[in-house]
């Protein structure tokens, strides 16, 4: 049986960090769990801000499909996305990074926060978890 997110509803628990950030509230955060067909990216930054409303926080969402392909292209430095769905990203001369969702949402990432995603990428920390009963 296959876990569905209401189209629109954009979740706001459940997201995991890379080990490697600093944990001082710049992370990119991901949430993905097993049976879900969605993937949920979102910036840690944004809810730093008080005077930023959780339900107006821009959040990237993607095909579960797509997640092999985007973990390929992030850590293999290929920009173009190649399955339907997959964000976009764009890597600065500085390390930081632009992450852009098919329906447009723009994500934009430290170098810090960039390079601690990809680590935690590549060790699989964000492959998905299990979701509590």
């Amino acid at each position: 049986m296959s876990n569905t997110i209401a189209a629109g509803h954009r979740p706001l628990d459940g997201y995991v960090k890379a080990s490697a950030s600093d944990g001082g509230g710049q992370c990119v955060l991901v949430r993905r769990k097993v049976g879900e067909e969605s993937i949920f990216i979102r910036d840690s930054k944004y809810s730093r801000d008080p005077r930023n409303r959780p339900d107006k926080e821009p959040v990237i969402e993607m095909p579960a499909a797509a997640w092999g392909a985007f973990q390929a292209a992030v850590l293999g430095g290929s920009p173009w996305p190649a399955v339907p769905g997959q964000p976009h990203f764009d890597e600065a001369v500085d390390g930081g990074a632009t992450l852009l969702g098919a329906d447009g949402t723009t994500l934009f990432f430290t170098a810090a926060e960039w390079t601690a995603f990809k680590a935690g990428l590549g060790a699989g920390e964000f492959d998905p978890q299990q979701i509590a009963a």
